[in-house]
């Protein structure tokens, strides 16, 4: 009989919780480890605030930052749009990014600037209906006022502000469907986009050679990053921004292939790739209404966060960010009141369990459970949940497990403690994290 090697013991370990399958029974969950293996920064954390500084509401009021829970912040929605920039031509009011710069800066986070969305003045259709309002989802009329705009800011935040996304949610009018669409943030044609990364680009590298430009941060179905990466936009980006608003695990991950194979059939799959917005709209405890679309409750919409934050670490997403902290339906808070919803819980629970982890893939171990496993400090990670409703599932370790701690994203109402997880954890739509040792090292102590 071959010995294994304590390593080699220990991944074999691993492998067998989370439950290898064969070729022909593979599943949308089976997620190889990345090579060289990833361990995950504080980067990876990020989210937006809208309202860092008091905005003008009919109750005004300001979200303190979250000391020690972001690495990475998306400047959008925060009244920082070229339209609240430069107001009028050649007059910019620097104000309030200035705040949100210097804050981030404070708290040692990565900043990601999203360009666009024209004053009005500078629309080329000033009087179009727009989501901020009349002109903003038109391109430039005259792009020279799109480069002094770029130019002002890359001056301005120069090493500051590390990367750019090069607009928000576009749809081209080189597309029949797109024409009209009452959520278009862009709708001017495919080329006009493609120009501006290239003026963009031209921009950065004469102001902050150093700063990344991403795609403009495309949503939905692929073809309209197809058609700008084809059209020449993939000359001009240092990255892929993408919104993974999904319904569930399974649409997350078929989003996630469809967004890599066409990075790999333009060549471009060794940039890194940024989900720039991910959130779940929830309801709170009043129920839909008749006919409305049906949203989840907020406990629900915390355990859809956790697994698409794990997800998305597993699968090579290089940024997450949370839209967004302060957000009413898909929040970290409640708008009104600040106080605290149970995706905060569960953002600080996933970062406690990704920080400094090193990520040795995923498995569907059941028909609807899910487990990943990492290793940290010489402790083993297992994470799992249920991706359907239902009775729960039961995750047995096995006999060589010494438990270290076991931990819901929400606080469960009765905890398991580490002697009780020995007879096995109860499993759910909330993931739990099993934090583990072979008793052979555990008994030795960690190495």
């Amino acid at each position: 009989m071959t010995r294994l090697r304590p390593l080699q013991a220990v991944l074999a370990c691993a492998l067998l919780l989370i439950g290898r399958h064969s070729a022909a029974a593979a599943d949308l969950f089976d997620i190889e480890p990345m090579t060289p293996a990833r361990v995950l920064d504080a980067r990876y954390f990020g989210t937006h605030l809208h309202r860092l500084l008091p905005v003008v509401e009919p109750h005004p009021r300001t979200t303190p930052w979250p000391v020690g829970q972001i690495g990475a912040l998306r400047l959008w929605d925060s009244t920082t749009r070229w339209a609240d920039l430069e107001p009028t031509r050649g007059v910019f009011s620097f104000e309030r990014l200035d705040a949100y710069v210097a804050a981030a800066q404070s708290q040692g986070a990565s900043l990601l600037m999203v360009l666009g969305s024209a004053p009005r003045w500078a629309a080329a259709r000033p009087d179009e209906p727009g989501p901020y309002g009349p002109g903003s989802a038109a391109e430039p009329l005259n792009l020279d006022d799109w480069d002094r705009y770029v130019s002002a800011i890359a001056r301005r935040y120069k090493g500051r502000i590390a990367s750019y996304e090069l607009w928000n949610e576009p749809y081209f009018s080189d597309l029949p469907a797109d024409r009209g669409h009452a959520s278009a943030f862009f709708t001017g044609s495919l080329a006009t986009m493609v120009e501006m990364a290239r003026r963009t680009r031209a921009v950065l590298d004469r102001e902050d050679p150093q700063a990344v430009l991403l795609t403009p941060g495309f949503v939905g179905d692929v073809k309209r990053m197809e058609m700008f990466l084809a059209a020449g936009g993939a000359r001009y980006v240092g990255g892929v921004a993408y919104h993974y608003y999904a319904e569930g695990d399974r649409e997350f991950i078929k989003l996630h292939r469809d967004i890599r194979s066409v990075m790999a059939r333009h060549g471009i799959s060794h940039l890194p790739l940024y989900n720039t917005e991910s959130g779940i709209a929830a309801r709170d405890d009043d129920p839909p209404a008749a006919g409305g679309v049906a949203m989840p409750d907020r406990t629900l919409a915390a355990a859809l966060l956790s697994r698409s934050m794990l997800l998305g670490a597993f699968l090579g997403i290089d940024r997450f960010y949370q839209y967004a902290w302060d957000n009413g339906r898909s929040g970290m808070l409640k708008a009104k009141t600040l106080t605290p919803t149970p995706s905060r819980q569960a953002f600080a629970a996933t970062r406690r369990w990704l920080l400094g982890t090193t990520l040795q893939g995923c498995r569907m171990a059941s028909a609807d459970t899910v487990q990943c496993a990492g290793t940290r400090d010489g402790a083993r990670l297992l994470v799992a949940w249920q991706t359907t409703p239902g009775p729960p599932s039961t995750l047995q370790l096995p006999v060589f497990a010494r438990v270290r701690s076991v931990e819901h994203a929400i606080a469960a109402a009765d905890p398991v403690t580490p002697a009780a997880a020995t007879a096995g954890v109860a499993i759910g739509p909330v993931p739990v994290a099993v934090w583990w040792q072979p008793k052979a090292i555990a008994d030795k102590g960690t190495p």
